[in-house]
């Protein structure tokens, strides 16, 4: 083949590719000089991710270590719901194939009717709807936190009649709001009980001491406690009014069990 004759025929031709091939080079050469570093930086740490991640992380002494102290936290929880949680007495709870309303009514009367025997003979004064609501609720949650409210109502009723107090004037019981809401508790339930007492000093003295007493007590939780002077004909006689909770430890101690607390 004549060179000289092929580079005449095709000389448009030819210089365009030199000129396209050096271009296509030179592109090249800026792009690696502005991206390559990058791209090599990136592939170096991809792999250095790849080495760790085929490695193990933690060793079988941190699982280890792990596991006792979450059984160690387990452990705590539970201790502190036995001295929080209030787990009402069978006659107070809720009876399976028995209707909510019900069960609720009767265990209120049956109640009522005994406190207020108790009460009239040992001369205690007692509200009548012993600070349950008027309108009876529908919602069996709200009616099982009445009736375990009922029951600690009848364990300081009970202790006051044991102390000698005169007068418990109102009682009051309010369920936490979220309850009534309808929203989820993830932390402390709290029914709030407020009792007002009037009377001589010393049988309130003496309910305190027994409401603070583990033997004597089940678990009630003191919150707030005021003593004044009352405004009564009798000049030694004190107005108390004390706030008890109720208290109920949602979803504390799940990493042993797995269930939702009730």
């Amino acid at each position: 083949m004549d060179l000289g004759n092929y580079w005449q025929e095709n000389k448009r031709f030819l210089m365009s590719v030199g000129i396209g091939a050096v271009v296509f080079l030179g592109a090249w050469m800026a792009i690696d000089s502005s991206l390559g570093a990058k791209l090599r930086a990136q592939q170096g740490r991809r792999s250095k991710l790849e080495v760790d991640l085929r490695s193990s992380m933690f060793s079988g002494a941190d699982l280890e270590r792990a596991k006792e102290q979450n059984a160690a936290l387990v452990q705590a929880a539970e201790a502190l719901r036995e001295n929080v949680e209030f787990v009402a007495r069978p006659e107070f709870r809720m009876e399976k194939g028995v209707p909510a309303s019900s069960r609720y009514f009767t265990v209120l009367e049956r109640t009522r009717e005994d406190l207020k025997r108790r009460a009239g003979r040992a001369g205690l004064f007692l509200p009548p709807d012993l600070g349950m609501p008027l309108v009876s609720p529908t919602k069996e949650a709200e009616l099982v936190r009445y009736l375990e409210a009922l029951d600690a109502i009848e364990q300081v009723v009970q202790h006051a009649i044991t102390a000698g107090c005169a007068r418990l004037d109102s009682i009051r019981v309010k369920l936490d709001s979220r309850l009534l809401g309808g929203k989820p508790i993830n932390d402390v339930e709290k029914t709030v009980i407020e009792l007002k007492f009037v009377g001589p000093a010393m049988p309130m003295t003496r309910l305190i001491t027994l409401l603070q007493d583990q033997k004597a007590a089940r678990v009630l939780t003191l919150e707030t406690l005021d003593i004044a002077p009352a405004r009564s004909k009798n000049s030694d006689d004190v107005k108390m009014e004390l706030t008890l909770l109720v208290a109920h430890l949602n979803r504390v101690g799940l990493a042993k069990t797995g269930e939702d607390a009730q």
